[in-house]
């Protein structure tokens, strides 16, 4: 049975990532306003971003299994955005220099059946990421590569930062943007327990919505 799936990213990172789940799908853009409320916590503001995400993609799909994604680096409970300018990128990389700070994922699936989401389920996953003590050499020879200024915390572990890293705990796929595992089983149970049941049970799909923790 071919099951329509749709990555609501334009990433290529989480596109080149989700090939690896052998399954079809298709690429859609989503835009969204993506500033933070004033005093929004790390938690509230990547839930809200993923949930508007998933909100846009699915507005004008008939039918298929929706994923959205939102990313961020949190340290000392500050959000690692992308950098503004040469000074922001540095700013984040002391805080990160021979220290440890999370990058944590939220992804959403959403099961849309005739236009209408029928499913929806939002998992968070965090991984803990230990840089060495980094030299001003080393954060130049960096900067210059062009590689941090559109990364979230001004780095990318699958790039240039990769030897930055001492340790890292938890799943490294969610550090390059989407944690792979955890996502291909939300999509399994969007399929095994909702697609094919609404399949063969026709008007007996229901609504649900639910947030896990990883």
């Amino acid at each position: 049975m071919n099951i329509p799936l749709i990555l609501a990213s334009t990433s290529p990172r989480r596109r080149e990532l989700l090939t690896h789940l052998y399954t079809p799908f298709t690429v859609k853009s989503v835009d969204i306003d993506e500033r933070f409320y004033t005093n929004e916590s790390p938690h509230d503001y990547i839930m809200r971003m993923v949930s508007a995400k998933a909100c846009v993609a699915c507005a004008d799909v008939q039918t298929a299994v929706v994923i959205t994604a939102d990313t961020i680096g949190v340290v000392d409970d500050e959000i690692l955005t992308k950098p503004t300018d040469k000074a922001h990128a540095f700013a984040m990389w002391n805080k990160l220099s021979d220290n440890t700070h999370e990058i944590w994922t939220a992804v959403c699936a959403s099961v849309v059946k005739d236009g209408k989401i029928i499913f929806q389920k939002v998992i968070k996953v965090t991984t803990e990421v230990t840089f060495i003590k980094l030299t001003e050499y080393q954060k130049e020879q960096y900067w210059i590569t062009a590689e941090p200024t559109d990364k979230a915390g001004a780095y990318a572990i699958q790039g240039g930062a990769m030897a930055w890293v001492r340790t890292i705990n938890g799943s490294y796929t969610n550090v390059v943007g989407l944690p792979l595992a955890q996502t291909a089983q939300l999509i399994d149970e969007c399929i095994s327990k909702y697609w094919l049941f609404g399949d063969n049970h026709g008007d007996k799909w229901t609504h649900h919505h639910s947030t896990d923790h990883f």
